[in-house]
């Protein structure tokens, strides 16, 4: 049954089998095991603020997004999110549950309109054990996500609020190196303190100080980063 707020989105076959050629994890498969995966997969389109799954959920299935982002958090019981992380176009989410058959470790919601391809378990499971190398693509990518979460923790107990906001302003923009000209980061300053574990009232007022300096502007619907260098030079070692 479909959610209130999901709709079904008809690809093609030929439109859902570009896809998965495509991507980083099932892109290298031989073609009649992706034509196979391909006729697994459904599609949904989700509207912003949607909610695909909630923590907890059953795990039923393995999401891979198609265009959109979504956004990975845990809600807390006064009603802040911890977020995990962003997932966008030609990435994959929801592995962990697909992977071990329990619930879901966390949220995930559309931070904008999504269009997403859905590939059951039990379909998914049969194809892992005809083809071990998708086990060790979802290894790796499971690896980069565990050190991403490590690097996150290390980051709020060793970094000050200005620094956790710096560093993930330059990781939206894609780092200082080369960044010339203006940078926006399309997100909610509420959105944006959930990333590092700050309220929206310290996010915005170190905002409003780093807008004075004009470092940055705050504009609605995001933020612009004019001086990517002079966050940089806040003292914020091995910034990607």
């Amino acid at each position: 049954m479909l959610r209130p707020s999901e709709t079904h989105r008809v690809f093609s076959p030929a439109m859902k089998l570009m896809v998965l050629r495509r991507h980083p994890v099932f892109g290298g498969l031989p073609l009649e095991h992706i034509e196979r995966l391909s006729s697994y997969a459904s599609t949904r389109a989700y509207p912003r603020g949607a909610m695909i799954f909630t923590k907890d959920g059953p795990g039923t299935g393995l999401f891979a997004v198609c265009s959109g982002i979504v956004r990975i958090a845990v809600p807390s019981p006064d009603g802040r999110n911890a977020v995990f992380g962003l997932i966008e176009d030609g990435e994959i989410f929801g592995e962990i549950a697909l992977l071990d058959g329990q619930p879901r470790t966390a949220d995930a919601t559309a931070m904008t309109d999504c269009e997403l391809m859905l590939i059951d378990r039990r379909d998914f499971v049969d194809l892992l054990e005809s083809q071990p190398e998708i086990a060790l693509k979802l290894l790796e990518l499971l690896c980069a996500r565990l050190r991403k979460t490590t690097q996150q923790i290390e980051d709020v107990l060793f970094l000050d609020l200005p620094g956790r906001l710096a560093k993930q302003l330059l990781h939206l923009i894609g780092g200082a190196e080369g960044s010339g000209g203006d940078r926006k980061v399309s997100m909610t300053q509420r959105e944006l303190g959930e990333m590092i574990g700050m309220s929206r009232e310290s996010t915005n007022k170190q905002l409003r100080e780093w807008e004075e300096r004009d470092w940055v502007r705050i504009e609605r619907g995001g933020i612009t980063v004019l001086a990517p260098e002079a966050l940089a030079a806040i003292g914020i070692p091995n910034i990607e």
